[in-house]
């Protein structure tokens, strides 16, 4: 119930103007009760939003929040390892073996087998042009080997005038410290079979005569050379007839 602002008489509701002192009674505004209704039910909202906001995120600040304390007892528990400052001036490197020199790639067989032929053509052309120039440079210096040959070549074929042309001569084995190989590394010495066919010519005769020879061939400085005859055999001889 309303009051009479003038006089304080109590008003009915809807009454427009005061009984006793006539005056116009204030009018009732519904927009006010309104706002009363509206207060709490803001309070309510904003509170259940809070209490929402607040169960939600909880799960994800304990999983954001668990690393930081592994990460914490793992720091606490175990020292991790410094690194010291490297001093450019003091540092030592480590040693090394250096390996100087030079260094040659195997010889083949292929190349074998021409370097044996090469050497049985400069021999047997030296017995036409009675020169050993070309034939020292198959020998190793200073072996037994080259002063035999030479010595062949000058008291018997040369002093005799007999005269040899190559027919053939093919390698059929290498082998170091008694195994094949197919090539030869820089500082081996090998050993080369090879069958060797010739034709013999003498004043009153022509004979064709094969020979089954090895020799020990040195593999040094990239260079090969011939150092001593192993053992020679004779597959073959007629003679030919014109």
């Amino acid at each position: 119930m309303l009051n009479c602002p003038s006089c304080k008489a109590p008003l009915k509701r809807g009454q427009s103007h005061c009984s006793q002192c006539g005056n116009i009674a204030p009018k009732t505004s519904k927009r006010k009760w309104g706002y009363y209704l509206l207060i709490p039910l803001l309070i309510v909202i904003v509170s259940t939003s809070v209490w929402l906001y607040t169960k939600w995120n909880e799960p994800i600040k304990e999983a954001q929040s668990e690393p930081d304390k592994q990460e914490s007892f793992t720091a606490s528990t175990a020292e991790e390892p410094t690194e010291k400052p490297v001093d450019a001036q003091n540092e030592t490197l480590p040693e090394t073996d250096i390996v100087t020199g030079t260094f040659y790639d195997p010889i083949t067989e292929d190349e074998i087998d021409q370097f044996m032929y090469s050497f049985i053509s400069a021999f047997t052309s030296a017995t036409y042009n009675q020169d050993t120039a070309d034939v020292e440079a198959y020998l190793a210096s200073g072996s037994e080997f080259k002063a035999q040959t030479l010595d062949y070549l000058e008291n018997t074929l040369f002093a005799k005038g007999i005269n040899e042309d190559q027919l053939e001569t093919r390698v059929v084995s290498i082998t170091v410290n008694g195994e094949n190989q197919s090539n030869l590394e820089d500082g081996e010495t090998a050993r080369v079979t090879t069958n060797e066919t010739y034709r013999i010519i003498r004043e009153d005769s022509t004979v064709i005569a094969s020979f089954e020879t090895t020799y020990a061939v040195i593999y040094q400085d990239g260079i090969l050379q011939i150092s001593k005859n192993l053992g020679s055999k004779e597959l073959s001889r007629e003679e030919e007839t014109y």
